[in-house]
C-alpha cells in the first residue's frame, strides 16, 4: 500500500504513541464521497500491528516464539468525515493490560487540522500458536507492556473509553 507509515517507537515516552500514519487512498472512498467505515477499522487494524511491533512482537519474534496477538472485541466511533488524499494519523494509549490481554484504545486524527475522526477501543489477546490458545506474555514482551503501562497510567482516560453502544432516550 503506497504512502503507508506504520510507526513503532521505542516506549519510554508518558505520551500516546504514534502508530500509523497514511493519505486517505482513493480506493477508501465510498459512495459519499468520503472515507468508508470498513477503511477506518483497515487503518486501526494496521495501528494495531503497529503496536505489536511496538512491544517487541515483529515477525521474526512471532515466529521463533510462535506467538501472536488475536483481536478479541473492538469498538469505532466515527466522529467526523475525511475526504481522499487527506493525512490520517493514528495514536494508541494501553488503557490496561494482564499477563496475556491489552486494552488499547486509540484516535485518528486529521494530520493537519489535528481535528479527531475516530476512535478503536480494542481488546487483544496474547495467543500460543502451537497450542491454539491464550497465553501469558513471554518476560521481554511483559517488560514491554509493563513500560508502556506504566507510563499511560498517567494519561487521562479518554472520554469515549469503555462505552457501549445504547440509544439515549428522555427521561421522564
Amino acid at each position: 500500500m503506497p504512502n503507508q507509515t506504520a510507526l513503532a517507537e521505542q516506549p519510554n515516552e508518558p505520551d500516546m504513541i504514534n502508530l500509523f500514519e497514511s493519505p486517505v487512498l482513493p480506493e477508501w472512498i465510498d459512495y459519499n464521497g468520503h472515507m468508508n467505515d470498513a477503511y477506518y477499522v483497515v487503518a486501526f487494524s494496521q495501528a494495531i500491528d503497529a503496536f505489536m511491533l511496538h512491544i517487541g512482537l515483529d515477525k521474526t519474534f512471532r515466529e521463533e516464539h510462535c506467538v501472536s496477538i488475536y483481536t478479541l472485541q473492538s469498538m469505532v466511533t466515527y466522529l467526523k468525515e475525511v475526504a481522499e488524499a487527506e493525512p490520517i494519523i493514528i495514536q494508541g494509549q494501553l488503557l490496561e493490560s494482564d499477563n496475556k490481554k491489552l486494552r488499547l484504545f486509540m484516535t485518528m486524527y486529521h494530520g493537519q487540522t489535528h481535528d479527531e475522526l475516530a476512535t478503536m477501543e480494542t481488546l487483544l489477546l496474547h495467543m500460543d500458536m502451537q497450542a491454539h490458545r491464550a497465553a501469558p506474555f513471554l518476560t521481554q514482551t511483559q517488560a514491554f507492556v509493563d513500560e508502556i503501562q506504566a507510563a499511560h497510567n498517567l494519561l487521562d482516560t479518554p472520554i469515549n473509553a469503555g462505552k457501549a453502544i445504547a440509544i439515549r432516550r428522555p427521561k421522564f
